[in-house]
């Protein structure tokens, strides 16, 4: 399997009055052509892990790696301008919640047409046709009108479409989508993923996928991180998630809901000290 990313021993740290706040600590894995899933708890360091190999961190972040490498790119030794240039042409992210991700004073085609031009040489025609073309790829009928519409005249789901049409309208070769169903109903997420799926498969990228939900990874990725307090304290494959060994991921699997169960109050997490050292 070709190796799209290596991280080894990533750490993430934001420098507080109060000190220093560890959010990722030294986290290591590798990606290929798959769909891995990273899970845990809010503030377990899945979203800082995600944007620091975008770029995306605060200024005031350290960030400091043995490797941190995309397609045998240094990414933590390349200026910023280089960065830039990798940043939306071939690795792209997919943000929670696309109503604070798209501007709202853009049309939602303007911001694709944008995408695209920045990162390559092609007339307003040409361009316009393949934002359309994206449109369509991500399922949104009358892809014509919504091109002309803003974020605030669409549903979640449709501003879900648009904002992954966005992200690959360039064509990259890596996507990380952050909680990119959360903020949508059920039947919106089955939809959401198809699309992840069939692009993923159809495009020959890497995706990684930042979620709670890991009913939802079991059944999508290939591979498993479950991450706790900055720190991967379990891997796995997706389909033996159900048979993970490490007391937290036990927990986590044990406070979900089981249909056709009695389970009032639901339990919840016996933390141990030991699981973030």
């Amino acid at each position: 399997m070709t190796e799209l990313l290596s991280v080894e021993q990533l750490k993430v740290h934001f420098p507080t009055r109060t000190g220093v706040v560890e959010a990722v600590r030294g986290v290591s894995f590798t990606l290929g052509k798959e769909r891995l899933g990273i899970v845990g708890e809010s503030g377990s360091g899945k979203s800082q892990t995600g944007r620091a190999i975008m770029g995306l961190t605060p200024p005031s972040a350290r960030i400091s790696a043995d490797r941190l490498a995309f397609d045998g790119i240094d990414l933590l030794g390349i200026s910023a301008r280089e960065r830039r240039s990798l940043r939306g042409k071939r690795i792209a992210m997919i943000l929670q919640d696309p109503k604070y991700s798209l501007n709202p004073v853009m049309s939602i085609g303007r911001q694709i047409v944008e995408t695209l031009r920045t990162h390559e040489k092609v007339g307003a025609a040409e361009a316009r046709d393949r934002a359309l073309a994206m449109l369509e790829a991500v399922q949104i009928r009358e892809a014509g009108r919504v091109f002309d519409l803003h974020p605030h005249e669409v549903s979640g789901g449709m501003g879900q479409r648009a904002m992954i049409a966005m992200m690959l309208i360039a064509g990259p070769e890596l996507l990380i989508a952050d909680e990119p169903t959360s903020a949508l109903d059920v039947t919106v997420q089955l939809d959401i993923l198809a699309i992840l799926d069939r692009l993923v498969a159809d495009r020959g990228m890497g995706l990684i996928f930042i979620s709670h939900d890991l009913r939802l990874v079991s059944s999508f990725c290939n591979r498993v991180i479950v991450m706790y307090a900055g720190k991967i304290v379990e891997e796995l494959p997706a389909s033996e998630l159900a048979n993970a060994e490490h007391p937290y991921t036990r927990g986590l699997l044990n406070c979900m809901p089981k249909i056709g169960e009695h389970r009032h109050p639901l339990p919840v997490l016996d933390r141990k000290p030991e699981w973030a050292l």
